[in-house]
């Protein structure tokens, strides 16, 4: 796997395993029509505060979430594989998800700001959706902005700029309330190797996620 090694996919997972054991039988009984790519919160979790950066220097707290439905995906721009082919898919099935809510938002979080620049992310970002938002913020406040997200990463320097940056492949969905609603889950995808989501079921799970949301 070029950039997100199984170790920081594997303990991503358990993080978001054990975030929603308490909630597997509501799950199941509740959320029989998802798909196994998505775990959907018993009771979702409100977001603690964030201090983090847009591309535009402005600053991106907690409340940015509010009066959306926020697909959030932590990488970096110099990633070579998992980051380009997720935001290629997300801008892909992007219209439709506006379709099934005007409230939808895709935030890219950097894991990477030594590199990351606003000018860099906001030129990233635009690449594929020029609606996409980009966020970062050095590490001692990133970390736990992407911990209470449900998502991981970790950087392995290896000298001056040429490094890597594993990161959880996940997706979280923030709810329009400001809360962790759900995470959709990568699959590792035959052809590639890679973990990835799956952009038709995230559609189609959140379509039944915001349906049950306003019923």
């Amino acid at each position: 796997m070029a950039n997100t090694s199984k170790l920081i996919w594997l303990l991503a997972l358990a993080l978001l395993v054990t975030g929603a054991l308490s909630g597997l039988a509501w799950y199941s009984d509740r959320n029989s029509a998802l798909s196994e790519a998505v775990v959907v919160y018993p009771e979702p979790r409100a977001l603690k505060a964030m201090a983090l950066t847009d591309a535009g220097g402005r600053p991106f707290t907690e409340a940015r979430f509010q009066d959306h439905w926020s697909l959030v995906f932590v990488g970096y721009t110099f990633c070579p594989d998992i980051c380009p082919t997720t935001l290629a898919d997300l801008a892909r099935i992007y219209p439709e998800l506006k379709q099934l809510s005007d409230k939808t938002q895709v935030v890219f979080i950097s894991a990477d700001p030594g590199r990351d620049t606003p000018e860099r992310l906001k030129a990233y970002t635009a690449h594929f959706n020029p609606a996409f938002v980009a966020a970062t913020a050095e590490h001692a406040n990133l970390m736990p902005a992407v911990q209470q997200l449900g998502l991981i990463y970790g950087v392995h320097e290896r000298g001056g700029q040429d490094y890597l940056v594993d990161h959880s492949a996940s997706i979280a969905l923030v709810n329009p309330d400001g809360e962790l609603h759900a995470s959709f889950r990568p699959l590792f995808d035959e052809g590639s190797g890679m973990p990835l989501v799956d952009g038709q079921r995230l559609l189609q799970d959140f379509d039944r996620i915001v349906t049950r949301w306003r019923g």
